[in-house]
């Protein structure tokens, strides 16, 4: 072939390569667009702009039978809002949309959270997955929206009836600690009186049954002691005249003196409101944390610090004891722990815990306090401190 023949084709070559490069970018994009319509799931696809292409039929349906028909707001898409988290360490919480942006930027595949549509007259959860797809004109982003709103309500169900039976537990603990203070620890401590009155009634010549008489009204003076405490550890009368600092010093000051443990205690932003459910789990959980110390760690110190914030409560406790190997505690379900986190999970509230062997322990719980008791949404200011 010439090249003169050369030069006249190349020009119709190029034209039918581009026609042909044109038709396999609609092709491909096509192809896509109505394998997402068909499907079954709850499927979005962006562009590398991050606005939205098209989105599956089962979506489609689920937006025009809650009323969502606008294009622009995604067909309800962009009114999913992020859950909160329960630690203590939000930021912003970022819209779905900023979302999109974010895993456009950072060119992430995998990508997982939790959102919830509020707008429906029973709220709808919905957990975001990400993955993405190269087409010839560049990627598309999917999300795939999967409805957990029916393990959220049995989750929430669950949490109901766990904070049912611990309520019903205080009650109870409640109840017989205010038998033994009001009624076994009077008796015993009108016996004590009555035996103390007896001595000197005793002739001179019976110093054996003196000594006898003083000896009982010393053991049921102690006995009168131990059951005193039996009433307090069942239900912490001093938190309500005391309130929580109050009762947390009188209680690590109550183990000091009868332990070889010497515990202080530290407490920053208080005095402030914190809602009855909170001041109980975090006494409670003082309480928990500070007999395992005694009954495990070996400890000769502890520390118990509690910090009132803007929008949590903090507390920290440690020690210098033995400590132990976290992984395999959690695999035991220790009962001591278990209870803990069942009592977080009521409040919202998180519990991280550092340990090692022969290096002490450290135990940081952090409840993030509601927009009504705090007076403000903002979580970016709170970062737990490390107590010293």
């Amino acid at each position: 072939m010439s090249r003169t023949a050369a030069a006249e084709r190349a020009p119709h070559e190029w034209s039918t390569n581009l026609s042909k490069s044109v038709d396999a970018k609609l092709d491909a994009e096509l192809f896509l667009e109505r394998v997402v319509v068909a499907c079954a799931a709850n499927v979005a696809v962006f562009d590398e702009a991050g606005a939205l292409l098209y989105v599956s039929a089962a979506w489609r349906k689920f937006a025009r039978r809650n009323g969502f028909t606008n294009a622009r707001e995604g067909y309800g898409l962009f009114r999913l809002q992020p859950c909160k988290k329960t630690s203590g360490r939000q930021g912003t919480q970022n819209s779905f949309r900023d979302s999109v942006h974010k895993i456009i930027k950072n060119k992430q595949i995998e990508f997982q959270e939790e959102y919830i549509l509020k707008l429906l007259p029973t709220p709808r959860w919905f957990v975001a997955r990400s993955a993405s797809v190269e087409v010839p004109s560049g990627f598309r982003i999917l999300i795939t929206l999967e409805d957990v709103t029916r393990r959220r309500q049995a989750e929430e169900e669950l949490r109901n009836i766990g904070g049912r039976l611990i309520k019903a537990h205080e009650e109870e603990r409640a109840r017989l600690g205010r038998e033994l203070h009001d009624d076994l620890s009077q008796q015993l401590a009108a016996l004590s009186l009555e035996l103390e009155h007896l001595v000197p009634q005793i002739p001179g010549d019976c110093n054996d049954l003196t000594d006898t008489v003083r000896q009982l009204s010393a053991k049921t003076q102690k006995l009168c002691t131990d059951v005193h405490r039996l009433s307090y550890q069942l239900h912490p009368f001093k938190l309500d005249n005391l309130g929580l600092c109050g009762a947390i010093e009188c209680l690590c000051a109550e183990l000091s003196s009868s332990r070889k443990l010497e515990i202080t205690f530290r407490q920053f932003g208080f005095p402030r409101v914190i809602p009855p459910d909170v001041t109980l789990c975090v006494f409670r959980i003082t309480q928990e944390s500070l007999h395992n110390v005694i009954k495990h760690s070996g400890a000769s110190t502890a520390h118990v610090v509690v910090k009132r914030l803007a929008n949590a409560v903090c507390l920290q406790v440690t020690d210098n004891g033995r400590g132990f190997n976290v992984a395999v505690a959690k695999k035991k379900n220790r009962l001591g722990l278990v209870s803990i986190k069942e009592r977080l999970s009521l409040v919202g509230g998180e519990i991280s815990i550092r340990s090692q062997p022969n290096q002490g322990t450290y135990i940081n719980v952090v409840i993030p306090l509601s927009e009504s008791v705090t007076g403000t949404s903002n979580f970016s200011q709170f970062a737990p401190h490390r107590a010293v």
